[in-house]
């Protein structure tokens, strides 16, 4: 247990540093990517791409987004586990455990019923119970990024008000 002690700091930089790189991914795949794909033929003259083909381009984005943030649930539910264990704050590990489903939520629920939506073709995306969904997904998506950047806002505000009580 000792040790744990000794290796904190270092786990709760990389923990900071990685929700942060999984912030930037969401905020640069929802906020920059998908304007720009969905926009491509009038930013690039003489471009013929529908919106089915945009939205197969923006879904291998967000399949390799979900990788990243699989392994981010997975990393903050280690440590808030333990977080709550050793110091007994709840704030950081309920923003955590809200994060870890809304992930979950996103990247096992919604993205796998775009991609099966999706090979069923254009007429499987052009109907009102995919809208809905995809409506839903959108949801999703923007309260998971607010639940991460809570997250990180709060364990950074423990971590300063910690290391002004030294």
């Amino acid at each position: 247990m000792q040790m744990l002690f000794k290796i904190q700091p270092y786990c709760f930089i990389l923990y900071l540093l990685f929700i942060g790189v999984c912030l930037g991914a969401t905020l640069a795949s929802g906020a920059f990517s998908a304007p720009a794909i969905f926009q491509a033929s009038s930013i690039v003259p003489n471009l013929e791409i529908s919106v089915f083909q945009s939205g197969i381009l923006m879904t291998s984005i967000f399949t390799k987004l979900n990788t990243l943030l699989n392994v981010l649930a997975i990393f903050i539910l280690l440590y808030e586990i333990l977080a709550l264990r050793i110091s007994g704050t709840k704030l950081a590990p309920l923003l955590g455990f809200i994060s870890v489903i809304l992930i979950f939520l996103f990247t096992m629920y919604y993205t796998p019923y775009v991609l099966e939506a999706q090979k069923l073709g254009e007429e499987a995306v052009a109907n009102a119970t995919f809208d809905a969904m995809h409506t839903q997904s959108v949801y999703v998506f923007k309260t998971l990024m607010a639940s991460l950047c809570l997250l990180f806002i709060v364990r950074l505000l423990k971590a300063d008000n910690g290391y002004k009580d030294r």
